[in-house]
């Protein structure tokens, strides 16, 4: 499934204040919650899931990309969350770089075919310098989400 099919206005953020991956999963999956997304004790289940993801290597893929993801018990969709940092994120990537966009994923434990060919998806919108930059300069979530319809 496309990246941009998950996505919906309200799960686009402009301006993360988080300085860490730990951090921004957090402040994601917090949104989620307000937004009445992650319900009796998923949102913990969730965060837990991805922290224990991230411990066994970094999500930090390079060219200033991090993609937190993980299964989540009792979830019935998958849920997508693009975030964007303009002072970068410390991620541990594997290049050692800041990670300026962020899409966090959660994922039904019966969608893992789905999820990597959602996960291909992404890896590929993010490889284009070009897609990078509209991402910088958007300033609103539709715009966001347009960019990565392309």
């Amino acid at each position: 499934m496309k990246l941009a099919n998950l996505l919906h206005e309200d799960q686009v953020v402009l301006k993360l204040h988080s300085r860490t991956c730990g951090e921004v999963m957090e402040e994601l999956v917090d949104l989620l919650a307000r937004q009445g997304k992650l319900h009796n004790g998923m949102r913990d289940r969730a965060l837990k899931a991805l922290q224990n993801r991230e411990s066994q290597i970094s999500t930090g893929i390079g060219c200033g990309v991090g993609l937190p993801h993980a299964y989540v018990e009792g979830l019935n969709e998958v849920l997508a969350v693009f975030g964007k940092s303009k002072a970068g994120l410390e991620f541990d990537s594997c290049d050692h770089a800041p990670v300026h966009f962020v899409v966090m994923l959660l994922i039904p434990e019966e969608e893992k075919t789905q999820h990597l060919l959602t996960l291909a998806d992404i890896g590929k919108r993010f490889l284009s310098c070009e897609t990078r930059k509209g991402l910088a300069a958007a300033g609103t979530p539709s715009e966001v989400i347009s960019i990565l319809s392309r």
